[in-house]
């Protein structure tokens, strides 16, 4: 116990928790994943449009610090990405 709470205090004080660590990982893999399916696209112009929408709308919800929040906003964001894929699919 007492090592531990060595350890703790030795951390930055900015250190994410191994929840929001995961949390942030799944947000990062979410927005890969949007940019990586606009390569599919073959209109460049509507190809930057949709990257800018999906930049601005992780931008917005950058400083949420609420876990369920997060969560949620992961889950309606791979809703969307799933629709994307669908559109890009009927497009083609």
């Amino acid at each position: 116990m007492y090592l531990s709470g060595i350890l703790m205090k030795r951390l930055p004080l900015n250190t994410l928790s191994l929840k929001r660590f995961m949390l942030r990982t799944e947000a990062i893999k979410l927005y890969r994943n949007i940019l990586r399916q606009l390569q599919h696209l073959p209109d460049k112009s509507q190809r930057k449009e949709i990257q800018e929408w999906a930049r601005a709308d992780f931008e917005a919800h950058r400083h949420h610090e609420d876990e369920e929040v997060i969560k949620l906003l992961i889950i309606q964001g791979n809703k969307q990405l799933e629709e994307l894929e669908k559109s890009i699919k009927i497009a083609k």
